[in-house]
């Protein structure tokens, strides 16, 4: 093999290799960044199971009643952790939510703070 051979040789590896890498790590960031948002949602279950939240936050998410917060918009991950919180019943006591969110499972939670975010701050539906 000549050097220009030699040299084309070389070139073509390293163009190889470095698509190569590129390719990999294209194919690797949805991985990356699957977890970060916790379990996938489901808006239409986290409607249905919010039914029961209705009688206080309403269906749009915002509440009639003093002293009770308006969800709809909310942050989702403010949500998540509002009823991770008032499940355990440590970090927040209010005997109502505690009440509420002790059977909720995980992805109840998601899908409830999913629904709750899909709403706009006047409580009609945003697209998404």
């Amino acid at each position: 093999m000549g050097p220009q051979q030699h040299h084309l040789a070389r070139r073509n590896l390293v163009q190889t290799t470095v698509r190569n890498g590129l390719l990999a790590l294209l194919l690797a960031m949805p991985l990356a960044h699957a977890g970060e948002d916790g379990p996938s949602v489901d808006i239409a279950a986290g409607r249905q199971r919010a039914a029961v939240c209705f009688a206080c936050h309403n269906a749009n998410g915002i509440s009639q009643m003093p002293g009770t917060p308006n969800l709809a918009g909310q942050d989702r991950s403010y949500l998540e952790n509002a009823l991770r919180d008032y499940r355990g019943g440590q970090d927040r006591k209010n005997a109502i939510m505690n009440a509420m969110a002790q059977p909720l499972s995980d992805q109840d939670i998601a899908d409830i703070a999913a629904y709750f975010n899909s709403l706009s701050r006047s409580g009609k539906r945003q697209r998404r």
